[in-house]
C-alpha cells in the first residue's frame, strides 16, 4: 500500500469513528460493566461469552475453551488464506481486585469524566467528544481497551470496503491478573489452533513521554519470604531488651547486606547469568526521550535510588526488591516486646537470561552464608533452641524475562504503523517492567512475541480510578486498522 493509498484509508477509518463515536464508547461501557475481577470464574464466564460474541459477530470464527474450576480461554480466528501472514493476538479480559482505594465512582459502572474530573453522561450520535475526556472503570486501560479498538477498526475497515492484509488468531485470557497459572496448558493443548508468524500481546501503556511504544520484553519474576525466629513467645522489652535477641533487628541487618547504597545487589552472582545488551538494544536506548523529571515530580520523589539513573537502564538488570516487612505491631497497637519472629516478602524481577531458580538458590546461598541455619517450614521448638540464626525460606515460583531482537522486520512494521497512526514518532523499548506472561507464548508457540499497548501511561491500572483517556482509544482504532491492511 502506497502512502498515498495509507494516508486516505486512514481519513476513511478516521470519519467513521467520528459518526460512531457514541456507539463505540456505549459499547465499551457496556463490556466494562461486566464485572471481571480476576479467580471469580463465574464473573469472567460471562466476559468471555461477551467477548466471544462480540467477535463472532465480526466474521470470526469464535470458541470458548476451559475446564471447571478455572476461567476460559477465548480462542478463535478470522481469515484463512494461505498468501497472507498470520498475526496472533493476545489479550487478557480478566482485573485487578477492585480493594478498598478512592473509587470516584463504583469500578463497574463506567463514568465519562471531563480532563478536571467532572462526570459528564456519555453522548449521543453526533455530539462532540474531547480526546482528553476519560472513562473510569475497572479494566478500561487493563485490558479491555485492545478488544474496543480492534473490533472498532474491524467495523471501520468494513465499513470503508477494505480488506484485510493479514489472518488473525485470537488468544484471549481470564487469568492474567492471577498468575495465569493454566495459561501454558491452554497454548499446548490449542497449539495447532494458534499458529501464527507472530504474536502481538496487547496490553498496558504507550511511554511516560506519551509517544507511542514497542516493546520488546518483559522482565521475569521470582521471589520469596524469608522469617528469622527469636523467642518462643513475645518477652517484655524492659525485662529482656538488649539481651535477648530481636528477630526485627536481625532481619533488617541481613537485608541491608542485599543491596549497597549504590544500588547494587551485593548477592554473589546475582548479575552472572544477564544477557548482554545487544547493539541494537543500545540504540533503541538512546533514542527513548528523557521521562525521569516528570516522573520524579508525579511520584513525589526526591530523586531515584541511583541519582541520575535512567529507569529503562535500571529495568536491564535484575531487581531486589522488598516488598513487605512484618514484625509484631505499629501505631496504636505497639507493645513494648521483642517479638517471636519478623518476616520479609521480597520480589525479585529477573532481567533476559536470569534463571528464576537459580535466582533464589543465590539468595538461600547468601543467607546462610550470614550464619543462618534455614528451614523450608515452620521450625520447631528443639531448632529454634539449637540455632542462634534460624530463618524458614519459601520460595515464590517463577518464570524467565523474555526479549526479543530489535531488528525483527515486525517491529520496524510496528514502529511504522504506529507512528503513522499517532503522528508522532514511535519509539522502541527493550524491557517493560512488568512481568507478563509472554515466556508462556514464547516459549510454547515458538514465534516472535512483541507488545503493542496502546492505553495512557497515567491510567491507575490495578489502582482505585482505573481510567482510559478517550485519544488513546482512538490511536488503537487507527493502529489496528494500519496493521490489519499492510503486510
Amino acid at each position: 500500500m502506497t502512502t498515498a493509498e495509507t494516508a486516505a484509508l486512514l481519513d476513511r477509518v478516521r470519519a467513521y469513528r467520528r459518526r460512531h463515536a457514541a456507539k463505540v464508547l456505549s459499547d465499551f461501557a457496556t463490556l466494562l460493566a461486566l464485572d471481571n475481577v480476576t479467580r471469580d470464574v463465574p464473573a469472567l464466564r460471562r466476559n468471555a461469552a461477551a467477548i466471544a460474541g462480540a467477535f463472532t459477530a465480526r466474521g470470526a470464527l469464535m470458541e470458548v475453551v476451559g475446564h471447571d474450576g478455572a476461567a476460559p480461554v477465548v480462542v478463535g480466528r478470522l481469515g484463512a488464506d494461505p498468501a497472507r501472514p498470520t498475526l496472533g493476538v493476545y489479550v487478557h479480559y480478566d482485573g485487578q481486585p477492585v480493594g478498598t482505594g478512592d473509587w470516584r465512582t463504583p469500578p463497574f459502572e463506567p463514568t465519562l469524566c471531563t480532563p478536571d474530573g467532572h462526570a459528564i453522561p456519555f453522548p449521543a450520535n453526533g455530539d462532540p467528544i474531547d480526546d482528553d475526556w476519560r472513562i473510569y472503570a475497572r479494566a478500561a486501560a487493563d485490558d479491555k481497551a485492545p478488544f474496543a479498538a480492534l473490533l472498532t477498526a474491524l467495523d471501520a475497515l468494513r465499513d470503508a470496503g477494505a480488506g484485510l492484509a493479514v489472518n488473525l488468531v485470537f488468544c484471549f485470557e481470564g487469568e492474567e491478573e492471577s498468575g495465569s497459572p493454566h495459561l501454558r496448558g491452554y497454548l499446548r493443548a490449542l497449539h495447532d489452533r494458534l499458529r501464527a508468524d507472530a504474536w502481538l500481546f496487547c496490553d498496558g501503556p504507550v511511554h511516560h513521554s506519551g509517544a507511542p511504544q514497542i516493546i520488546l520484553g518483559v522482565r521475569g519474576y521470582t521471589g520469596f519470604d524469608l522469617t528469622v525466629y527469636g523467642p518462643l513467645a513475645e518477652l517484655h522489652s524492659g525485662h529482656f531488651g538488649n539481651w535477648a535477641p530481636n528477630p526485627a533487628l536481625d532481619l533488617v541487618r541481613l537485608l541491608a547486606t542485599c543491596k549497597d547504597d549504590a544500588g547494587t545487589v551485593t548477592i554473589d552472582g546475582f548479575y552472572d547469568g544477564t544477557r548482554p545488551v545487544t547493539d541494537a538494544d543500545r540504540a533503541a536506548l538512546r533514542a527513548l526521550p528523557a521521562v525521569e523529571p516528570a516522573l520524579l515530580d508525579r511520584l513525589g520523589l526526591a530523586e531515584a535510588e541511583v541519582p541520575g539513573d535512567r529507569l529503562i537502564d535500571r529495568m536491564m538488570r535484575p531487581s531486589f526488591n522488598l516488598r513487605g516487612l512484618s514484625a509484631a505491631d505499629v501505631g496504636p497497637l505497639a507493645r513494648n516486646v521483642i517479638p517471636t519472629q519478623a518476616t520479609a516478602s521480597v520480589d525479585i524481577r529477573l532481567a533476559a537470561g536470569d534463571d528464576p531458580d537459580r535466582m533464589l538458590e543465590l539468595v538461600r546461598d547468601h543467607v546462610a552464608r550470614h550464619g543462618y541455619h534455614i528451614v523450608n517450614r515452620e521450625p520447631t521448638d528443639q531448632e529454634r533452641s539449637a540455632h542462634r540464626r534460624l530463618a524458614r525460606f519459601t520460595p515464590t515460583a517463577g518464570y524467565p524475562a523474555v526479549r526479543v531482537p530489535a531488528d525483527l522486520p515486525i517491529v520496524g512494521q510496528l514502529v511504522r504503523a504506529a507512528t503513522v497512526a499517532s503522528g508522532r514518532e514511535a519509539v522502541i523499548l527493550p524491557t517493560v517492567g512488568a512481568s507478563l506472561p509472554l515466556h508462556d507464548l514464547v516459549d510454547v508457540l515458538r514465534v516472535p512475541t512483541v507488545i503493542l499497548p496502546i492505553a495512557n501511561p497515567d491510567n491507575n491500572q490495578h489502582a482505585a480510578n482505573e481510567n482510559l483517556r478517550i485519544g488513546q482509544l482512538w490511536y488503537g482504532v487507527d493502529l489496528w486498522a494500519l496493521l490489519l491492511t499492510q503486510h
